[in-house]
């Protein structure tokens, strides 16, 4: 898979992985659900705004589909992960493995 820049800037943005990582884990998630993600590293939970900024992002980039339901007569929006989505947890995915080696090679070299 090629490296994509918009893509991997995409990734890297604070809460975004999480998003996808949920959203491929759960299959579909609302704000509600979402906003209680915590950040992989500090372990801190994300700000309501940081979640709304990535989902907007997610979204622009074709990562996520946004599809409003009815749920109990109140309509809320539903997220899911799409095939650029899955394409851009490869590529994380990728990127980490390739960082684990290169930590490896230097602590050994």
């Amino acid at each position: 898979m090629p490296l994509d820049y918009e893509m991997t800037n995409m990734i890297i943005s604070e809460g975004a992985l999480e998003i996808l990582q949920c959203l491929q884990k759960q299959g579909e998630a609302s704000f509600k659900d979402l906003r209680n993600l915590k950040n992989i590293r500090t372990g801190k939970t994300f700000s309501p705004n940081t979640v709304s900024s990535r989902l907007k992002e997610l979204r622009a980039y074709e990562a996520i589909t946004a599809t409003i339901v009815d749920s109990n007569g109140r309509n809320k929006i539903v997220y899911e992960l799409t095939e650029s989505g899955k394409k851009a947890l490869q590529l994380a995915d990728k990127f980490e493995g390739d960082l684990k080696q290169i930590l490896k090679k230097r602590i050994r070299g």
